[in-house]
């Protein structure tokens, strides 16, 4: 087997197998100078936390990640200066389970999202990587919205 896919970082970049398909090979490209790479024998089995695939956008899910955790931090500022949640399945969550809910409820909502896009990436490229993109874009808008809803309380807007 001798397959190259990808052409960013992050990307699977390379799958070989070597002598007679006895061993096979992993390369991941993560950026300029920087490379993962695993070899396992055939018939080998490596259950190690390194045996796990490189992800695939690791880029995207930083952004995504970052601005997730963003709203809740900006939700947490709101909410402390008399706010309110608008989400109602948010408000539910951080009512019965406050701050730690809101946390534990936020960060399974972008694992399940992260998941997916391996899953479906393993198929359709593309398609995940839209949905990645996605992810980051529209979960920008709550911390963008209340960054400015916080600038116009401040500045006495509203």
């Amino acid at each position: 087997m001798n397959r190259s896919a990808g052409t960013g970082p992050g990307e699977p970049a390379v799958f070989r197998a070597g002598a007679a398909g006895r061993q096979a090979r992993a390369e991941v490209d993560l950026g300029p100078g920087i490379s993962a790479v695993q070899t396992v024998a055939d018939g080998e089995t490596d259950l190690s936390f390194h045996s796990l695939p490189a992800m695939r956008y690791p880029g995207l899910y930083l952004w995504f990640v970052a601005v997730s955790s963003a709203d809740i931090i900006l939700t947490w500022l709101v909410l402390g200066m008399g706010g309110r949640e608008v989400n109602p399945v948010a408000a539910t969550v951080i009512g019965h389970w406050g701050l730690p809910g809101a946390i534990a409820f936020k960060f399974s909502l972008m694992l399940m999202v992260i998941v997916l896009c391996e899953v479906i990436g393993r198929k359709r490229d593309r398609t995940a990587r839209r949905l990645a993109g996605w992810s980051v874009g529209v979960s920008a808008l709550a911390p963008a919205y209340t960054v400015a809803l916080v600038a116009a309380h401040v500045f006495g807007w509203i």
